[in-house]
């Protein structure tokens, strides 16, 4: 599976609630709310999660006008489903449906030149606009593909979809591709922590991809299998690393990611996400990725 993408560059931060009050100590609320600035160039692919409950989290409230006209949202579909059409043939008042084949992108374009004709925002396709689509719906937790018609800057602010000392669960299934983002913000190893590692159930043999959008070196240890030899892993730009998550060797001195999925040629650091980056995931079973949220 190929797609171009652009990292994005994310800064976020958090502040817990305070509720004033009489009492000897304070009263804390159970609500996280925050801020995320992301700018996306224009003309190039760029992988997204949305890093906080923004409304209704579609993606008019997310972008406001900030969004160019004639940009592409791509949301990638697990399962079959069925989408509304409006305005079918451009005929204003006639309905349609979208099949969605499992495993595939939905394409949202987005153009609002036409809404004092009666059009909608979101069309099916970017160049008959041939159908209006509902406007997509970008839940926290699931990525996305953007497509910017130019370079622009948004900057996400809402509540972290998580409560204080509450736990998210949501499933991967087995054997197939998942487009997933931390629910909580978090930058960093997606391994460490105890409250929200994807590691924390994550069967082994299981493939994460993390697309790199410029040229890098990721260090390698045990390169051959060779405990202690050391070695490079050179990324071209706009390409995806592969990370192959297998600890059953770390008991003879070897890591838990691996560079490949098959000979196991040199170990690799856990993969690391910016706010606000998505991934693929590609469990060997069906699992929970569950992240709680720490009061302190």
């Amino acid at each position: 599976m190929r797609t171009k993408t652009l990292l994005l560059s994310a800064v976020a931060l958090l502040a817990a609630g305070i509720v004033s009050s009489q009492a000897q100590s304070p009263v804390y609320s159970a609500n996280v709310v925050g801020y995320a600035s992301v700018t996306a160039p224009g003309g190039q692919y760029v992988m997204m999660t949305i890093p906080f409950v923004v409304g209704n989290n579609s993606a008019d409230q997310i972008f406001g006008s900030s969004l160019p006209p004639q940009s592409t949202i791509l949301v990638y579909s697990t399962a079959s489903n069925n989408i509304p059409l409006s305005n079918v043939g451009q005929l204003i008042g006639t309905n349609g449906t979208l099949h969605v084949h499992p495993q595939s992108y939905v394409t949202y374009f987005y153009d609002p030149q036409y809404t004092n004709q009666g059009y909608g925002s979101w069309w099916s396709d970017t160049t008959t606009y041939n159908a209006n689509m509902p406007t997509p719906t970008l839940p926290v937790g699931q990525a996305f593909f953007l497509l910017a018609n130019g370079t622009f800057t948004n900057t996400f602010a809402g509540v972290v979809a998580v409560n204080v000392g509450a736990t998210n669960s949501v499933s991967l299934p087995g054997g197939q591709y998942s487009l997933v983002g931390s629910a909580i913000p978090f930058a960093g190893d997606i391994t460490a922590g105890a409250t929200g590692a994807l590691t924390n159930n994550l069967p082994a043999q299981t493939t994460v991809l993390v697309y790199s959008t410029a040229a890098a070196s990721i260090p390698l240890t045990n390169v051959g299998q060779v405990l202690g030899a050391n070695g490079t892993l050179n990324v071209p730009a706009q390409s995806y690393v592969t990370y192959f998550y297998d600890p059953q060797y770390v008991s003879q001195g070897y890591g838990a990611w691996w560079s490949d999925t098959t000979t196991y040629s040199a170990n690799m650091p856990p993969p690391s996400l910016s706010v606000g980056q998505g991934m693929f995931v590609l469990p060997n079973a069906t699992f929970n990725w569950q992240q709680t949220l720490p009061s302190n």
